[in-house]
């Protein structure tokens, strides 16, 4: 069997990973030159860290992040909302959560790889059946293609339509910065705003990743200026951690994700990642569910067989989880991102309260306690 894999994001070099590991040829088509070792942090949560242990990268992946176990919640001023230790959960997923830069764990997966698995500068303009029409004209062959393609993927459009992506309703500033040693071990800041929230991760020895959000109309880009004029009354070390960031190190981007699909692929061909399930990243797992797609599609691919028949079972298995964190994540957003006066207070005491510490506690539980198959 002869797996295509479009798209050489974090998701589609997983599936390759996956796909070989249990001897299944795989090759991967890229539009850029290169894998670009681009972006910022990138928060791993204990169900994907046990993907990564599937993939036999675990280790490596370790030794390039930060573990993570609890989260302080606060005000803008800096009032304390909540802090919530996620240890525990850890210890049941039997795996940490971390942060990684984003192109360390793309690095990682890429080099997992033999040189003739990757083609890079090969633009896939759409399929017929179980082949990949190129740019150029060019026609690739396989048994099965995996459209990995990210948010805009062109094998989605080809078995969905071109359906244009729902904008959240405010923008994302994303940063790395040297550690001054602002945050305690193993520990995230998360503050609030109106309309507005702010993050910081240790990421990997010497580095923080920060992530700011502010309501704005679409297209809406104002670099590092912008960032540090929402920012400028917030309590330290808000403003000091954007000030201390270089201009060239902030990326800056709509929030947009794509409504749940019903169903993903037909026939050979499926989906993966976010050309699959678009998130917003207000539960930190949009890579982390791209990681299970990989190890799940792996394991259902391996049983050999009827090849459709595992593409359905693959999907019947990730449709309800992934669907689950596309909503959550979505309600989430509109949660933290209130503005009225009224929302924004019931959203703080529902925050400070005994009931959303268990609300907290159960979507956590949920969420990093799945465990993907072995392969």
């Amino acid at each position: 069997m002869r797996v295509l894999i479009i798209g050489g994001g974090i998701g589609g070099l997983a599936a390759a990973v996956a796909l070989r590991k249990v001897g299944i040829e795989a090759s991967v088509v890229e539009r850029f030159d290169t894998i670009r070792e681009v972006g910022a942090g990138l928060s791993i949560w204990s169900n994907a860290v046990n993907a990564l242990r599937q993939l036999g990268v675990e280790d490596k992946v370790l030794s390039a992040a930060s573990v993570v176990e609890r989260t302080s919640t606060r005000t803008s001023n800096g009032r304390i909302l909540a802090v919530n230790d996620f240890s525990d959960l850890s210890r049941e997923a039997s795996a940490p959560s971390i942060c990684i830069h984003r192109a360390a764990l793309q690095r990682i997966l890429f080099e997992e790889l033999s040189a003739d698995v990757v083609r890079t500068g090969a633009q896939c303009a759409g399929f017929e059946g179980t082949s990949a029409i190129l740019e150029n004209g060019e026609r690739i062959d396989a048994d099965v293609l995996v459209g990995a393609d990210g948010i805009s993927s062109v094998v989605r459009e080809g078995l969905h339509g071109n359906t244009r992506v729902r904008y959240g309703g405010y923008t994302c500033w994303r940063g790395i910065c040297p550690d001054t040693g602002v945050l305690e071990d193993r520990a995230t800041i998360l503050a609030i705003g109106k309309g507005s929230q702010f993050g910081l991760w240790p990421c990997g020895k010497g580095r923080l990743y920060w992530f700011l959000t502010g309501n704005a109309p679409r297209g809406t880009n104002q670099g590092k200026t912008g960032a540090v004029e929402l920012c400028r009354d917030w309590a330290a070390p808000v403003p000091e951690v954007i000030d201390a960031t270089p201009t060239d190190a902030i990326l800056q981007n709509d929030i947009v994700d794509r409504p749940p699909l019903r169903w993903w692929g037909r026939g050979r061909v499926t989906l993966l990642g976010d050309a699959a399930h678009a998130t917003t990243p207000n539960l930190g797992q949009g890579a982390c569910q791209a990681l299970e797609d990989a190890v799940v599609l792996a394991h259902c691919l391996k049983r050999g067989g009827n090849a459709e028949e595992a593409l359905r079972e693959y999907e019947r298995l990730r449709i309800p989880r992934t669907t689950s964190v596309v909503l959550d994540s979505w309600r989430s957003g509109r949660m933290f991102h209130a503005t009225l006066p009224v929302l924004t207070w019931f959203r703080n005491r529902l925050l400070r309260s005994s009931l959303g510490d268990r609300i907290g506690k159960q979507m956590l539980r949920k969420l990093l306690t799945y465990r993907v198959p072995e392969l």
